[in-house]
């Protein structure tokens, strides 16, 4: 992804912006800002920092810019959870839900058996 897709990601996603405010802060014509939304014309570092500080984020979140996963939280309210809340977050690569129930039985067990050992 190049660096003007990324702009306009964080501006439309993140912070729903319209083109026409960024441009105006920036003190630029709106199709200059389209520009470099479009990757047509090239970013100074000094635009990148003047875009970043409207943002109110870093350069550096611009540049390595990648949406959000979205996650889903699934709760088991049932007698035998004890309270327990177990949460599927996506992550890039995909488990399916009972690798990732069997791991998060096993970190359960592993963190019961740790609490044991310092409470003895």
């Amino acid at each position: 992804m190049k660096i003007g897709d990324n702009i306009r990601n964080i501006r439309e996603k993140e912070k729903n912006l319209k083109q026409e405010d960024v441009a105006k802060a920036l003190g630029i014509s709106s199709k200059a800002y389209s520009n470099i939304e479009n990757n047509i014309s090239d970013i100074t570092l000094t635009r990148l920092t003047e875009l970043a500080e409207i943002f109110g984020v870093s350069p550096e979140y611009i540049l390595t810019y990648k949406e959000k996963s979205t996650f889903t939280n699934h709760f088991n309210n049932y007698d035998g959870n004890n309270g327990i809340n177990i949460m599927y977050q996506g992550c890039g690569e995909t488990k399916n839900l009972e690798q990732q129930l069997k791991e998060s039985k096993e970190k359960l067990q592993m963190l019961k058996a740790n609490i044991k050992a310092k409470n003895n």
